[in-house]
């Protein structure tokens, strides 16, 4: 069958592809929330906001929840290390995203404005909410999470919460925050009419404006102001994954764009992102959903 260097390689695609995934699908649920309570001015716009999304968005969480038991079953070692480490980023993404479910259900039972606004602002917290943080985890790991291990494999975490809300990942944080909502915006855009989707379209251009000087800006400091790590020995690619076996690791200036030079193939990825952006921001203009909901 499949030898273990092989099996590392689809577990690797396996997970990316979940949590593209949920990017794509969840993302757009999760961007239009985050825009709710700006882009509606009135009840009856919120709630077909609302409706948008009501058909789909439990179904879009599956692909988080399968790359959380993915990551599980491939590396229960990176899943015990961000899970504890990450503990408490991870219950406020938890019950963030309960919000959403109860707001969904509970937002039409009173006719009350103030009971429908609350509510509308919980839907914003469990779409914003989750978005930011992701982001600044996504930050910290190219900062490195404070962890180490002892002789039998247990991991201690020696940072706090507050410390992963340093100035990198916060501006990761905004980034993500505005891809998602520039996502919902488009999504938006695509699916409603009137001056909902005008603002919708208003506000998706903002969110595309804040994403590019937000990715250009996280670039330039990874490759400035960051240090990377490179990997200078190499352990067998078909041994069982061990991080007690002796490798040598060392820092440097531009450890993270290393790549990019070594497979100039891989700058389609940044490359993609700034084109995607570039047709959201072309789409909102010509108040295009589709072109916008496709470059998002």
């Amino acid at each position: 069958m499949f030898d273990y260097e092989v099996l590392k390689l689809i577990w690797w695609v396996l997970i990316g592809v979940l949590l593209i995934g949920f990017a794509l699908t969840d993302g757009f649920d999760m961007g239009a929330m985050a825009l709710m309570p700006f882009v509606g001015k009135t009840d009856n716009e919120r709630r077909v906001a609302i409706n948008t999304i009501a058909p789909h968005w439990d179904g879009n969480q599956v692909w988080f929840i399968t790359a959380g038991g993915a990551l599980f079953a491939a590396w229960p070692m990176v899943y015990a290390v961000a899970f504890s480490g990450l503990y408490w980023a991870m219950l406020l993404v938890l019950f963030a995203l309960f919000c959403r479910p109860v707001g969904f259900d509970y937002r039409s039972k009173v006719e009350d404005p103030r009971w429908r606004s609350a509510w509308d602002w919980a839907l914003f917290v469990g779409g914003a909410v989750p978005a930011l943080v992701f982001g600044v985890a996504f930050g910290n790991l190219f900062l490195g999470l404070p962890f180490q291990l002892d002789e039998l494999m247990r991991s201690t975490y020696q940072g706090s919460f507050f410390a992963l809300l340093n100035p990198f990942a916060l501006l990761c944080g905004i980034v993500s925050l505005s891809m998602l909502s520039a996502h919902g915006g488009a999504w938006l855009m695509l699916r409603t009419d009137g001056a909902l989707a005008e603002r919708s379209r208003q506000a998706t251009r903002l969110c595309v404006l804040v994403f590019l000087f937000g990715f250009v800006a996280a670039g330039v400091w990874l490759a400035l102001g960051i240090q990377g790590f490179s990997q200078l020995s190499v352990s067998d690619p078909g041994a069982a994954l061990n991080p007690l076996l002796d490798k040598q690791v060392a820092q440097d200036n531009i450890g993270w764009l290393a790549n990019y030079g070594l497979y100039p193939v891989t700058l389609i990825a940044p490359a993609a992102g700034i084109l995607g952006a570039l047709l959201a921001l072309l789409g909102s203009s010509r108040n295009s959903g589709g072109g916008s909901f496709v470059g998002t």
